[in-house]
């Protein structure tokens, strides 16, 4: 692939930290089911609709929104990674009304447009360029088109973000603190920060709510610890200073007491803050 503005989350998502998320995919998929559905509900798409999916992962909304639209419509899953992007095309083999396609969705030169919707569960935070991205993104859907995207709020107000990087920072040190805003899966936590980059790119119709939803894992705390030591905030600070096995363990043992008051009946539901972030293309 030629060079693209987001080179280095190319690289991020197509290596170890993209495989380690095809490894926990089921898991993922049951933890973030909660915001799969608000996106969907926020969504709505109607049988026969064109949806793109942005920054698709390994496709599990992509798929729901392929048995939304049915056989008339049709679902384009786009992601940067090929690891990833290969992954949701395995799962989606036997739903004709979906395909994929590898594009960085800042620059992509859209094979077709005049989509009805487009979506994304937690892919649109890491651009380089939000309101060239969106502008970009715009370009593929029908005039009036609408968008439905779900973006991570605040580190501070989501567990799932806040003790694994605490607990790893207790026992390896903080990393360099990112630049305020900037690509990442907290780059649209500001949500009138975000909502401005939508209306830069051209977007009408600009609206954003934080909702609470809940992750969910049957697994109860020492498997939610576990799936935490091997991605997410984390895993970033184990990478980072080059962190043991032994450090993981360590790490893993401590979220499993900080998940404990989570739990109930086996099951953990962390409290997730959730930005939706909505808007159409100008007719």
């Amino acid at each position: 692939m030629p060079d693209i503005p987001n080179a280095d989350g190319r690289d991020f998502w197509s290596g170890p930290s993209g495989l380690s998320w095809i490894a926990s995919q089921e898991e993922l998929d049951t933890i973030m089911a909660d915001v799969a559905s608000a996106v969907m509900e926020t969504a709505a798409p109607n049988a026969g609709d064109k949806v793109i999916d942005i920054g698709c992962g390994t496709g599990a909304l992509s798929l729901l929104a392929a048995n939304a639209v049915g056989a008339d419509g049709h679902v384009l899953a786009t992601d940067i990674s090929e690891p990833l992007l290969l992954h949701a095309g395995e799962r989606g083999q036997t739903v004709p009304q979906m395909s994929t396609l590898l594009a960085d969705a800042q620059i992509a030169d859209w094979p077709t447009t005049g989509f009805d919707l487009a979506i994304s569960r937690f892919g649109v935070m890491f651009f380089n360029d939000p309101p060239a991205a969106f502008a970009n993104i715009a370009r593929a859907l029908k005039p009036g088109g609408r968008i439905a995207f779900a973006a991570w709020a605040p580190a501070q107000d989501n567990p799932f973000w806040e003790l694994p990087a605490r607990a790893a920072s207790a026992r390896l040190g903080r990393p360099p603190k990112p630049e305020p805003n900037s690509p990442g899966p907290l780059g649209l936590a500001d949500i009138n920060l975000a909502q401005a980059r939508l209306q830069a790119g051209g977007l009408i119709n600009v609206g954003g709510r934080e909702i609470i939803v809940f992750l969910n894992h049957p697994g109860g705390a020492s498997a939610m610890a576990s799936l935490c030591v091997r991605i997410g905030a984390a895993r970033r600070v184990i990478n980072h200073f080059n962190g043991t096995p032994e450090d993981a363990a360590a790490i893993e043992a401590t979220l499993t007491d900080s998940f404990a008051p989570f739990e109930t009946n086996g099951t953990v539901a962390l409290p997730a803050r959730i930005n939706l972030l909505t808007a159409s293309r100008p007719a």
